[in-house]
């Protein structure tokens, strides 16, 4: 019926859509199907093996996850070939290497080894860009059909108002909905008028600080280690950035009545990068801190959507939203691409941040945001958000079995099973800049945990795995075996 040739044994043991996808991943590699083939519709395949759809839809999204796989606009689902497959440009010289799309590359079975140095161990280390920038998310499981259709029903339902120029805080649709949303999701009891539609947090930021520095503040404390880009964007909007070391409990929010500071920027869900949550006690003495709003809190909810071993805990802006700004977005939950936020500033903030916009004028196009108002109300938001969950946790615990396996130096730090990175601490002594330029030349992007410092401390590395097929983190492992032993 389809003329697709497969291997197929209704009564062989395994999950059905585990087994169908082993079945097209064979076909790949053995050559049946080649790069551009178009494999039959989701339903007609169904129909053919007696199975339901949605085996078949698993099967197709885990491939395309994986990079076997592509959905292209009036083609349906595509092969795209082997991951890391050698074909290069016609142009090309025979000896010429693959072109490089990525600043960095990780090793992958089946390509041609670069020959080690002298002293040097062979780990089978090959070269195929592959980013592990902890905040990546997976690109390929970008629910494009529920996009697309959310977009072509916003651009429907638009009345003519809406088409004008737009609101600066955002279109009152999406200001209503994340309200909604994050009052069901984070417990947050807010009023649409205090949503303000972002760019992101990188965007919420630069607003809040503006903001803040307009108010007469001068001190912001950070967490240490924490994000570089907030840290920028602080100083960049004239405020001093004071460290505040974290450990088991997070910030060691004790030291702030020390230090004469006027906010706080935190990430208590999840730390970045040491991945452990603010603790009770600490939220508890947070919000005491602020006195009330005279201070100001800024809580970035990162990972909170990303939590797999037991229900994340509630805001710390639920419980105070008079000295907490809230922060969150759809940088990892969809894609950074979409340039998609949103804050919930306290109502002393309103007109800061209003003037802040006429400076950092940067608006997320309306339709857009009309298209994320009907992915949340339609449920699809909700069902990514839990097919992301569970490929995630599988590439997490894909990435420490093969870290371990490989014996990397070092071990993993202590964090919670959650978010889209893992922290592994070096061993004292390590030569941090050496171990990450050993893992660039074998073209594998990563984060060093000094980068995320302000004052000097162990060493690090901050490994995103959102972004890495399950299948890739032996050869990943391998590679930063081979860069760390070095030493």
């Amino acid at each position: 019926m389809t003329g697709l040739f497969l291997a197929w044994d209704p009564d062989a043991a395994g999950a059905a859509h585990h087994r169908l996808a082993a079945a097209l991943r064979a076909g790949v590699h053995d050559g049946r199907l080649r790069p551009g083939d178009r494999l039959p519709p989701s339903r007609v395949l169904a129909d053919e093996l007696g199975l339901s759809r949605w085996v078949v839809t698993e099967a197709y999204d885990q491939l395309k996850a994986e990079g076997y796989l592509a959905a292209r606009v009036g083609s349906g689902t595509v092969v795209a070939g082997p991951p890391g497959g050698t074909d290069v440009p016609p142009t090309a010289p025979a000896s010429a290497p693959p072109p490089v799309t990525s600043s960095y590359a990780v090793p992958v079975a089946g390509r041609e080894r670069a020959p080690a140095g002298p002293g040097s161990r062979d780990h089978g280390a090959v070269r195929v860009p592959l980013d592990l920038s902890p905040a990546l998310p997976d690109l390929s499981s970008f629910p494009r059909v529920a996009w697309r259709a959310a977009l072509t029903r916003a651009i429907g339902a638009a009345g003519d108002a809406e088409l004008g120029y737009p609101d600066p805080a955002g279109a009152p649709p999406l200001r209503t909905t994340i309200a909604d949303y994050l009052r069901r999701v984070r417990g947050l009891e807010v009023d649409a008028e205090h949503v303000h539609v972002t760019q992101g947090v990188r965007n919420a930021v630069a607003l809040v600080c503006r903001a803040l520095r307009a108010r007469g503040a001068r001190r912001i404390a950070v967490e240490d280690p924490s994000w570089p880009r907030m840290r920028e964007m602080a100083r960049g909007s004239g405020l001093d950035v004071v460290p505040v070391p974290v450990d088991a409990e997070g910030m060691q929010v004790g030291r702030l009545d020390r230090l004469d500071v006027d906010a706080a920027f935190v990430t208590p869900t999840h730390q970045f990068p040491t991945g452990v949550p603010l603790s009770a006690e600490r939220r508890l003495a947070l919000i005491h801190w602020s006195e009330g709003g005279r201070r100001l809190v800024v809580e970035d909810d990162y990972d909170a959507e990303f939590r797999y071993d037991r229900r994340p805990v509630g805001a710390l802006a639920a419980r105070a939203p008079d000295c907490v700004a809230y922060l969150g977005s759809t940088s990892k939950t969809l894609s950074p691409g979409l340039h998609l936020g949103w804050m919930v500033a306290p109502p002393a903030l309103h007109d800061d941040l209003a003037a802040a916009r006429d400076v950092v004028a940067a608006l997320t196009p309306t339709l857009d945001q009309l298209a994320l108002v009907n992915l949340i109300e339609s449920g699809s938001y909700d069902r990514h958000l839990r097919r992301m969950r569970r490929l995630y946790q599988g590439r997490r615990s894909a990435l420490l079995a093969a870290l371990a396996a490989a014996e990397v130096p070092g071990a993993p730090a202590a964090s919670m099973d959650a978010g889209l990175h893992v922290l592994w601490n070096l061993p004292a002594g390590a030569d941090e800049p050496a171990v990450l330029a050993r893992a660039r030349e074998q073209g594998l992007s990563v984060l060093g945990l000094s980068q995320c410092r302000v004052s000097p401390g162990p060493a690090g590395l901050v490994l995103g795995y959102g972004n890495m097929p399950e299948h890739r983190a032996p050869a990943v492992a391998a590679t930063l075996a081979a860069a760390a032993g070095a030493d």
